[in-house]
């Protein structure tokens, strides 16, 4: 079976919590047949040369979050593309579960200043795809109402019925929406590796320098659900699947 090989980073805990031993990699081959890129909530009209109006608040598009998904995201889809792994993406919309009452929606509204209800209606820049990152016609397009991708949506099934064993996950947010769909996936039985230059986080004022709340999301998922890469790395992989 043709696979990429991939450097992956795990954090052990052993010996003992109190003196870890830390960081280690190793090389993980992931079937070309059995692996596909996980795009999660990749969205919002902000990306693109001329961003579109409409985007303030929690939605507001920071350089580095632009950066991130022009220069390295995109590029980790192309490479995707270029060796025929499947693109699977991941966003959020308008359920019509919700309403007044829904407790999601509340804590929305009370936290961010977002009402879904009405923020989330169609047509929206909050949820439309930037063009550099939208979507082609042969991915696939999952909804999801909630944070973890695999919460009353049909990801599971799509990735089960193209045989898919290994998620590659870029996106965000890396402790909330993409952090909670990998938990999900490790109890699904998939393996998963998350490129880490390609996920970020919110950061409270307390932990904005240093960028502690995305490194502790990081660290998690390396201890607790799977493995780490970069985009480089992915790219280098890909490029040698190609060379072959």
């Amino acid at each position: 079976m043709t696979a990429l090989r991939l450097p992956g980073r795990y954090y052990r805990l052993k010996p003992t919590i109190a003196e870890p031993l830390g960081h280690a990699e190793e090389e993980l081959e992931l079937g070309l047949d059995d692996t596909a890129l996980l795009i999660v909530d990749v969205y919002g009209a902000g990306f693109d040369d001329e961003p579109a109006d409409g985007l303030d608040g929690i939605y507001t598009v920071d350089p580095e979050t632009r950066d991130m998904v022009r220069n390295r995201i995109r590029p980790v889809k192309d490479a995707a593309r270029a060796i025929g792994l499947p693109t699977v993406y991941l966003t959020n919309y308008l359920s019509p579960g919700i309403d007044e009452g829904n407790e999601w929606r509340n804590m929305s509204l009370r936290v961010t200043g977002v009402d879904v209800l009405t923020d989330w209606q169609p047509p929206t820049p909050i949820l439309e795809h930037s063009k550099v990152i939208a979507p082609d016609d042969d991915d696939v397009l999952i909804r999801k109402q909630y944070y973890s991708g695999f919460h009353e949506t049909e990801l599971d099934s799509a990735l089960r019925n193209r045989g898919v064993r290994n998620l590659v996950v870029v996106g965000f947010d890396s402790r909330v929406c993409l952090g909670t769909t990998v938990v999900d996936a490790l109890y699904r039985n998939y393996r998963v590796v998350v490129l880490r230059d390609c996920v970020s986080t919110f950061e409270w004022p307390e932990t904005r320098e240093g960028g502690w709340a995305n490194f502790v999301a990081i660290r998690h998922i390396e201890c607790n659900v799977g493995y780490t890469s970069t985009a480089d790395d992915f790219r280098a992989a890909c490029a040698t699947v190609d060379a072959g």
